[in-house]
């Protein structure tokens, strides 16, 4: 048996810190979490342009006629042929490099190869990079330092 006077349960004050660390560490989960799928989005939007890239290319190959991957900067939306424009979130910008003569796309044609050119996509600190080779049209992706 318990003397006479002493407490079995917990203070006022060990429960308040105790759900004060509970709080702090649930912050700090949650904006990892959060951090964490802003960078799963930039990286399906990347995959979803490198596939639109890839599509138009195989599309000029198939049919034997030059094809075109075209951005809307205003918009903020791409559009291989033969699919539905995509959109990205007015949060993350795209800046492109593409030939003089096609403005704000990408030419494939049916030999494999392409205009050529880059797009660099970014959010906050971190860039990516995608890269359409001129000569044999390919579509690499990178991230940039």
């Amino acid at each position: 048996m318990n003397a006479p006077g002493t407490s079995r349960g917990f203070t006022l004050l060990e429960m308040l810190v105790v759900i004060v660390l509970m709080s702090i560490g649930i912050t700090v989960v949650g904006f990892g979490l959060s951090k964490g799928l802003q960078q799963a989005a930039e990286r399906q939007l990347l995959g979803q342009m490198v596939q639109a890239l890839r599509a138009t290319r195989s599309a000029a190959i198939i049919s034997g006629q030059p094809r075109e991957t075209r951005f809307d900067l205003a918009r903020r939306t791409f559009q291989a042929p033969g699919q539905p424009p995509r959109q990205w979130p007015a949060n993350m910008g795209v800046q492109l490099n593409t030939a003089a003569d096609l403005d704000a796309a990408f030419a494939f044609y049916p030999d494999g190869s392409s205009s050529g050119g880059n797009l660099v996509v970014f959010q906050g600190e971190r860039r990516s990079r995608i890269d359409i080779g001129w000569l044999t049209g390919s579509v690499k992706s990178r991230s940039l330092p």
